[in-house]
């Protein structure tokens, strides 16, 4: 499968107050990357409002084919929150967030199209001003056997390719671990290749995803 070039989320997380009809909506938003985040997230939400009428909420992780979206009405009339909530999120074109709105019930009933609106539009209004970012897929590679007088010439190379070094290993001989593009795969396995005449190696490790600066 194909590694997906890009994808947005939230530049930080943010909680914002929306008053409808005497009805408080509290919407906290953050990032998270699975479902046991999102279940840490919902929890302390949970206990910084015990008093609320509902928590509902809705998340959407991961990239292309594997992501990942949930809701809950948390006692609302069904699909009048968190249903709403998610749309919000799919209309941002973001993944791994979630949102949480805590509902102070003021005494007014909305109607179910009125809670829709008011679920949807906090939750906007939430992640509009949490803002996005772009966040893009480096592959790590491990360089062993790396002797002291090439190593200055593998760091320049990796740096010219705006790659990040995660980590020198010093010893007899020096272990480097650096964050590339993988695109840059056959790139680095040659630069490595002609630096040291052949004798370093190179193991490919994970992903990681780094915001763009």
């Amino acid at each position: 499968m194909d590694i997906i070039s890009h994808h947005q989320t939230i530049n930080c997380s943010i909680q914002i107050k929306n008053t409808i009809n005497k009805s408080r909506f509290i919407a906290s938003v953050q990032e998270v990357k699975d479902e046991y985040e999102a279940r840490i997230f919902l929890k302390s939400i949970s206990q910084q409002f015990p008093d609320a009428s509902h928590h509902c909420w809705a998340y959407q992780f991961g990239v292309g084919d594997r992501m990942i979206s949930q809701y809950s009405d948390s006692g609302e009339p069904a699909n009048s929150a968190g249903p709403p909530i998610l749309q919000a999120i799919k209309r941002e074109k973001i993944t791994n967030v979630m949102v949480v709105i805590s509902r102070y019930f003021g005494g007014i009933k909305l109607g179910i199209s009125g809670l829709i609106r008011a679920y949807r539009d906090t939750a906007l209004k939430a992640l509009q001003a949490a803002g996005k970012i772009k966040k893009f897929p480096l592959r790590k590679y491990i360089i062993e056997d790396v002797e002291y007088q090439t190593l200055g010439s593998i760091l320049q190379s990796i740096e010219s390719q705006a790659g990040r070094i995660d980590d020198i290993q010093y010893g007899e001989k020096i272990k480097i671990g650096v964050y590339l593009p993988e695109k840059l795969q056959e790139w680095i396995t040659q630069v490595v290749k002609n630096i040291t005449k052949g004798k370093a190696r190179i193991r490919f490790g994970g992903i990681r995803w780094y915001r763009v600066q």
